[in-house]
């Protein structure tokens, strides 16, 4: 199961002009969340359970395009957080 669901807005791969495909799932236990994209950027062991970058085309450094969707999931412990506007 999971908690929330998310799709992000239609769009385009800025690099490729390629339709852009983006689902979001937070585990239920919280831990992180299943990505669902055909781009992915940073390849790094943050993401599990998806095989680097194998079958995609790097189109700006690290950032990775693919021919069909790819599932992954992603730590929240392993996130680096966003920085923040101060008040």
């Amino acid at each position: 199961m999971y908690k929330t669901y998310y799709e992000s807005a239609p769009g385009v791969i800025r690099s490729t002009g390629e339709p852009a495909i983006s689902r979001f799932w937070e585990a239920a236990d919280g831990t992180g969340m299943w990505r669902q994209s055909n781009f992915w950027g940073n390849m790094t062991i943050s993401i599990s359970r998806l095989e680097g970058a194998a079958g995609g085309r790097e189109v700006e450094p690290g950032f990775f395009v693919f021919d069909r969707l790819r599932t992954g999931f992603v730590k929240f412990s392993d996130m680096r957080p966003m920085a923040t506007k101060e008040p």
